[in-house]
C-alpha cells in the first residue's frame, strides 16, 4: 500500500524549554502531513459534495508510542504508510524519525464520511469510494522534502 514522506525541522516553537517536541504537535502534523497526502493524490476528504453535504475524515481511534526524543533543529522524516483499507474506515501508520532513529510512532483509524454543510453533528460513515482505494492500494512511495 502506498507511503508517502516528508522532512521537516524541528522548530523552538514547538518545544517545551528543554528543547523537547510537546508532543500535541505530533497530532498536529499527523493531521498535516495526512492532509498533504491525500492532496498530492488528488483526494480531499473534506470536500463540499453538493450544496448540503461535505465530506469528511475523523479520527475514530489514536495509539501513539514514543522511543526517542529528537534535537531541537533537526531535520525528522515523517513516514504515513497506508496500514488498511476497510469498507468505511482507513488505516493509517505514522513514523516520526531522525535518519534511522524511530523518535515516535502513531496508528490511527479514520472513517469516510460525510455531513451537512455548517454542521457535524450529522455526520454519518460513507463507503470508502474505489476511486480513493484504487489510489491508497498504489504501491509508488513518494517523497517530499519540505522544510517547514
Amino acid at each position: 500500500m502506498r507511503t508517502y514522506r516528508y522532512k521537516r525541522r524541528l522548530h523552538w516553537s514547538e518545544c517545551d524549554p528543554g528543547g523537547i517536541v510537546f508532543f500535541p504537535h505530533y497530532s498536529r502534523w499527523m493531521v498535516d502531513g495526512l492532509n498533504e497526502m491525500l492532496f498530492s493524490l488528488g483526494i480531499d476528504p473534506t470536500a463540499i459534495l453538493d450544496e448540503k453535504t461535505r465530506g469528511g475524515l475523523p479520527v475514530v481511534q489514536l495509539s501513539m508510542q514514543f522511543f526517542d526524543a529528537p534535537t531541537l533543529h533537526s531535520y525528522l522524516w515523517h513516514e504515513i504508510a497506508v496500514e488498511k483499507i476497510g469498507g468505511k474506515s482507513l488505516g493509517f501508520v505514522h513514523r516520526f524519525l531522525r535518519e534511522d532513529t524511530l523518535l515516535m510512532e502513531a496508528h490511527e483509524t479514520r472513517v469516510w464520511a460525510v455531513h451537512a454543510v455548517g454542521t457535524t453533528t450529522s455526520m454519518h460513515a460513507r463507503v470508502v469510494p474505489e476511486s480513493v482505494r484504487a489510489l491508497l492500494m498504489g504501491d509508488d512511495a513518494e517523497v517530499l522534502e519540505t522544510n517547514t
